[in-house]
């Protein structure tokens, strides 16, 4: 037993076969070993309050560092489907949709919660939010709680599609609370202006489009699926829009100051 070939390799980890039906995600020396801890314990809480997610199994010692063992997942991300094949993009987004109502369908209390996650990040961002950051967070106190699973960074990238399912991956993000606050984040994430330096114009237009259409259809079969009213889901664009200021992804700092000062104006705050 031990880590057999190198499979994939992340900011933070590579991963390897582990037996027939195991990955190892071993992590890079300079890691925390809190952090290994965390991503473990958030893997297990959701996993076992019945999400669609990979099962985890044990933490390991190997020589180069720290790892957790992941139940293997043979199947491809949904985003590799839709750059495969475009034409089922409307399908792919229906499919988005449905699993993320089924993830917030479930209940954990062993997350962090939705105003612990979204107050550090705002907080994280005072610099550039200033007077803005105490309107914000006053804001958010108002919103109503929950005690949902949110994944907190749901996008096709973390949605893996095998034969027989389709499951969310990718935990390190999770909370538990209002589940339209998780809901807005990826409607942020799906409509991120953001691309790799040197896109070409014609792509950057294609991918323009395909964001788009993405989003509206995820955004109404989201709605439709879970009785909820859009309005509902809008309302936690000022707080999310804030919170992501913290990740500082090139190009999106200008938009998301745009989305915030727009979401102010409306709402009166």
């Amino acid at each position: 037993m031990g880590k057999g070939q190198l499979i994939g390799k992340g900011m933070t980890a590579e991963v390897y076969e582990w037996e027939q039906d195991k990955v190892l995600k071993l992590y890079f020396d300079w890691v925390p070993d809190q952090w290994v801890k965390y991503e473990a314990m958030v893997g297990k809480a959701v996993y076992e309050a019945g999400v669609p997610s990979p099962a985890v199994y044990d933490i390991v010692n190997e020589e180069e560092g720290k790892g957790i063992l992941f139940q293997r997942i043979y199947g491809k991300s949904m985003l590799k489907h839709i750059e495969n094949k475009p034409w089922k993009l409307f399908y792919y987004a229906g499919c988005m949709a449905r699993l993320h109502v089924k993830i917030h369908s479930c209940s954990v209390d062993k997350l962090p919660t939705q105003n612990e996650k979204f107050t550090h990040a705002i907080k994280a961002s005072a610099n550039i939010l200033k007077d803005k950051e105490k309107r914000i967070l006053g804001y958010l106190e108002s919103l109503p709680a929950g005690g949902k699973v949110c994944h907190g960074d749901f996008h096709p990238d973390n949605i893996l599609i095998t034969d027989k399912d389709i499951l969310a991956i990718d935990w390190t993000n999770a909370y538990y609370g209002n589940q339209l606050s998780d809901v807005a984040r990826t409607c942020i994430m799906i409509t991120t202006p953001f691309m790799p330096a040197g896109t070409l114009k014609v792509t950057l237009l294609f991918s323009k489009i395909l964001k788009g259409l993405i989003y509206s259809t995820y955004l109404k079969e989201y709605v439709k699926l879970s009785k909820t009213k859009t309005e509902d889901i809008f309302a936690w664009m000022l707080p999310v829009a804030a919170a992501r200021l913290k990740e500082k992804i090139p190009g999106e700092e200008k938009w998301l100051l745009k989305i915030i000062d727009k979401e102010l104006k409306r709402l009166g705050v």
